[in-house]
């Protein structure tokens, strides 16, 4: 075997000697500290006046070998929006759990995500070691819809002097669908709206839905009569939101003019 290629096995030898050796002190260093932080990363559907905390598995102070306050944490615990906005919070620090809890200010906001970060070197334990950075990302669920989708109607109630041409129209401002199942258009809408006289007579008419308005339109076969009062009934129940809410019963009531 020639001396440079000797010489060269020699040298790798060496370096993966020196790496094997070093891979335990390595792994030690970037587990040594084992920060539990609640909620974990990723957590998902939380309720929006969670608390943060974050658990250290040994005792820990600031660099300047300090003891750690409510005040210190403050100047260290970054919490931040989606859009890295500073969240106002709390802290309390309980020493002998070492344990800090983050309390945001008010509920966090519905449906948005949150970060609570502890930034690196801001922390040393009793070894001398400074921290790694630590974060979790986590987001608060989403607000329950339990309103129901309600419809604004035209005329209004109590409207006078109708023009006897006047089209009803029933606005939503949700996307609603039917109940049934069937596709809401306009040859499936005849149902949803009932229109009676001051007699309580039904009165025959014609119904029509545009989609993209999320709009009812609803003629009288001909015209309405002259000085008449008419109700206008939105049938409860047959229309349903994103979120399952049904419909509920809506009247409107109008008098029309002399033409």
């Amino acid at each position: 075997m020639k001396k440079g290629t000797s010489r060269w096995l020699y040298v790798v030898g060496m370096l993966v000697l020196m790496m094997l050796v070093a891979q335990p002190a390595l792994g030690a260093e970037r587990n040594a500290w084992g920060i539990k932080v609640t909620p974990a990363d990723q957590s998902v559907d939380l309720s929006p006046n969670i608390r943060v905390e974050l658990t250290f598995p040994e005792r820990v102070r600031l660099l300047n070998n300090k003891e750690l306050t409510n005040q210190s944490w403050m100047s260290i615990i970054q919490l931040t929006d989606s859009k890295k906005r500073k969240v106002p919070y709390t802290v309390s620090w309980n020493k002998n759990l070492r344990t800090v809890t983050i309390d945001p200010v008010g509920n966090l906001e519905a449906g948005q995500t949150f970060k609570v970060t502890l930034p690196v070197k801001k922390l040393k334990n009793d070894q001398g070691q400074s921290n790694p950075e630590v974060s979790s990302t986590f987001s608060i669920k989403k607000p329950v819809d339990t309103i129901a989708p309600r419809a604004s109607i035209l005329p209004g109630h109590g409207a006078k002097q109708v023009k006897l041409q006047e089209k009803v129209t029933l606005q939503f401002a949700e996307e609603v669908t039917l109940v049934s199942g069937e596709i809401l258009a306009s040859k499936t809408a005849g149902p949803l709206v009932r229109v009676t006289d001051e007699m309580g007579t039904s009165v025959a008419h014609t119904i029509t839905w545009n989609k993209s308005k999320r709009m009812l339109t609803v003629k009288p076969k001909g015209k309405w009569q002259p000085h008449q009062t008419y109700l206008i009934e939105l049938v409860p129940g047959l229309l349903r939101d994103t979120a399952g809410n049904n419909n509920p019963l809506q009247r409107s009531i109008f008098t029309t003019g002399a033409k």
